[in-house]
């Protein structure tokens, strides 16, 4: 979930520290040259400066500067406290929140503290028991409220979500991230208008946090106002050009425009910045398809498959463009690779069985279908259709079969296969007869439409060929 200002505990630290030291008193300069004092303010103000670099090894070294008495003060300890959770120093946390809370058993900065800290360990239970007892020992804290609300925002609770964000708004109307999940909320309940309404009033609260400009970029392209969802989001990435997210969804709004080569512009920025993310790859390599750059594409499925091999049509697309590129072991391994993931798809075991042939190893390509048909149903059309590449017999009874079958979809989608059987061992004119039958379907659903077109394309090309070198002749 994407409702988290700058990262949590960062924003928590950065947020005490500018409101503890804002309170401090100005300091007369000193008259005499003497050893700098300690200076709040001074220390304030580093502090600050660290934290928002997420220099946080740099920020705790400064607390070593404090001396006592204020080095022992609840208040800068609290500061500590979420430095070292928002530097992943979890333990050292630990150490110091229950040094504290033995001291100060009913703060509520406090609790709240512990309740952030329990959830960067992974103690949901434990954070929800500290949000609880902040809430009952301060009903109207807004911080509170508004991490109970996005806890039950992910756990798709939308209606007491919004109820507990709610009341974090009424608590604190100038809480930006309850706005931000009450928006979410209304966006997941589909009251787009309620959201769209409650994150511009957000925005106008704190125009500088690059969320909401993204959250209702969201809802803007949710309710088809995708023009205003490109001025939004591009505000958010000038805001902030490092999220991931923002940089995805640009290139979907693009997307959806039909504006593809902007959107894959979009894509190839996400994963700068995030290169082992998967999502990015899979988009950009469908745009790189759609655009010609065939190569391109090649190489972000590959990626895919690297990243996230149980995303199987990525490899599926990777064999179709393998297999127009002639390059029948490379398209074989592809197929191997989708079959392995979804071994009931028996267009993947042709196409893992056609590479072979095509490769000219019909013993290997006979061997692996005579062991694949053995997991398929006797009475299936396709069960038949499959024995053919083993047997190399019966193609007229498997034609017929495929063309009783009522499925137009599925009809054609076998019906390449007997082309290709056709073209292979028999008659190039009957498959070229088939590949045309195949490309008859008004709105395909199967990859082998492609494949046909192909054919189709590449044996018209041959006959022109062949044509044009016997007029010369």
């Amino acid at each position: 979930m994407r409702l988290t200002h700058m990262t949590g505990w960062t924003a928590f630290a950065a947020a005490v520290t500018v409101l503890f030291f804002s309170c401090a008193s100005v300091e007369q300069p000193p008259v005499r040259e003497e050893p700098e004092a300690f200076s709040r303010i001074r220390f304030g103000t580093e502090l600050n400066r660290l934290v928002s670099d997420q220099r946080h090894d740099e920020a705790l070294a400064l607390f070593d500067t404090v001396p006592e008495p204020d080095a022992s003060d609840p208040a800068i300890l609290r500061l500590k406290l979420a430095i070292l959770t928002a530097a992943g120093r979890l333990d050292e946390a630990v150490l110091l929140a229950d040094h504290l809370e033995a001291s100060l058993p009913n703060d509520t900065e406090l609790l709240y503290a512990r309740a952030m800290l329990a959830g960067a360990r992974g103690d949901s239970k434990g954070r929800q028991q500290y949000l609880n007892r902040v809430i009952q020992l301060k009903p109207d804290h807004s911080d509170a409220l508004t991490a109970a609300g996005l806890d039950l925002l992910a756990r798709k609770n939308y209606r007491q979500a919004r109820e507990w964000l709610t009341k974090a708004v009424s608590a604190n109307p100038d809480n930006t991230d309850a706005l931000l999940g009450l928006g979410r909320a209304y966006y997941m309940e589909n009251d787009l208008d309620k959201a769209e309404d409650t994150l511009t009033l957000a925005i106008s609260r704190d125009p500088e946090y690059h969320l909401l400009w993204a959250e209702r970029a969201r809802v803007y392209a949710e309710n088809r106002k995708r023009p205003l969802a490109l001025e939004d989001i591009r505000k958010a990435i000038e805001l902030n050009s490092s999220i991931y997210g923002h940089w995805v969804d640009y290139g979907n709004y693009l997307m959806a425009m039909g504006r593809r080569e902007a959107s894959r512009d979009a894509f190839s920025e996400a994963i700068l910045l995030q290169p082992e993310q998967y999502l990015s790859y899979i988009y950009r390599a469908g745009l790189n398809d759609d655009l010609g750059n065939t190569d391109e594409a090649i190489s972000d499925y590959q990626k895919v498959v690297a990243l996230y091999p149980q995303y199987y049509f990525a490899a599926e697309s990777l064999g179709i463009l393998l297999w127009g590129k002639e390059d029948w072991a490379g398209s074989r391994e592809a197929f191997r690779h989708a079959l392995s993931y979804n071994p009931q798809n028996t267009s993947y075991a042709l196409m893992y069985t056609l590479c072979y042939y095509r490769e000219g190893r019909a013993d290997d390509a006979k061997k692996f279908m005579a062991e694949y048909i053995k997991t398929l149903d006797r009475t299936t059309t396709e069960y038949f259709l499959c024995r053919l590449f083993v047997d190399q017999a019966g193609d007229a009874d498997v034609l017929n079969r495929i063309m009783r079958e009522k499925n137009v979809n599925d009809r054609n989608r076998m019906l390449f296969y007997s082309a290709v059987y056709y073209e292979m061992f028999q008659s190039v004119s009957i498959a070229q007869k088939y590949y045309m039958e195949v490309l008859s379907v008004q709105v395909p659903s199967f990859f082998e439409y492609r494949l046909s077109q192909w054919a189709v394309s590449r044996l018209e090309s041959a006959a022109h060929e062949i044509g044009t070198t016997s007029l010369k002749s």
